[in-house]
């Protein structure tokens, strides 16, 4: 299990303290938001653990108009400690495409689960620092469209803990604009240990768990795909 700070966004504590008047603020979050380092962060990878609310006012204050839809998580429903379980990110159109994913895994509500394996294509990475995300969340390398077949992705428990995954999506578009307002969440998807494989089960003591199964104040969608 990863302890850390969840490093999602989140609003500033007071915006008087930035900026003294209307027209200020509104300057300020237009410089902010087009900052091109900004922006350069998000084309090479997620510089954040998580997100939870849409939109992402850090790519864009606003969504698209129609926001895309339809994407989730095809995951098996139980893990094997130590065994890697395959995630995939789809659509339910096969031929909708990512420019970026954030895909992260969480025990606690600052607490990473398990890792995720690099897939070997050098398109995806860990979440770089400042942030502290261990080895729990993975994003993209670059702003190219991505292909479903490629959004697959291998996680690892290192415990008997419960756990939730979800992922943030910019999917492809042809906006001349650019495509930061195309904006998804997947439904948050929970994953439970294995109490049988090969045959064994564990010990009991392994598998206990007192603590009720943490959920982020979203709860989870009764349309998230699973496969076992």
């Amino acid at each position: 299990m990863n302890s850390a700070p969840s490093n999602a966004i989140t609003e500033p504590a007071s915006r008087n303290s930035r900026c003294s008047s209307l027209g200020a603020c509104c300057a300020f979050a237009l410089t902010t938001l087009l900052s091109p380092l900004t922006v350069l962060a998000f084309s090479q990878g997620a510089p954040i653990c998580e997100v939870n609310t849409l939109p992402l006012i850090e790519m864009s204050p606003t969504l698209a108009n129609p926001a895309p839809e339809g994407w989730t998580l095809v995951i098996a429903e139980r893990f094997a400690l130590g065994r890697p379980l395959l995630i995939q990110l789809r659509n339910t159109d096969p031929n909708r495409r990512a420019r970026g994913v954030l895909l992260w895994a969480k025990s606690g509500p600052a607490t990473g689960a398990g890792s995720f394996a690099l897939p070997g294509n050098g398109r995806w990475q860990h979440i770089p620092a400042p942030a502290n995300c261990g080895l729990w969340a993975i994003s993209h390398t670059d702003s190219q469209p991505k292909s479903q077949a490629e959004l697959s992705f291998e996680w690892v428990s290192v415990d008997y803990s419960s756990a939730i995954l979800r992922a943030f999506i910019i999917e492809d578009c042809s906006a001349p604009q650019g495509c930061r307002d195309q904006q998804a969440l997947t439904p948050i998807t929970l994953v439970q240990p294995a109490l049988f494989f090969d045959g064994f089960e564990p010990p009991a003591a392994a598998v206990a768990d007192p603590d009720p199964v943490w959920l982020p104040p979203t709860s989870r969608s009764p349309n998230a795909q699973r496969t076992d």
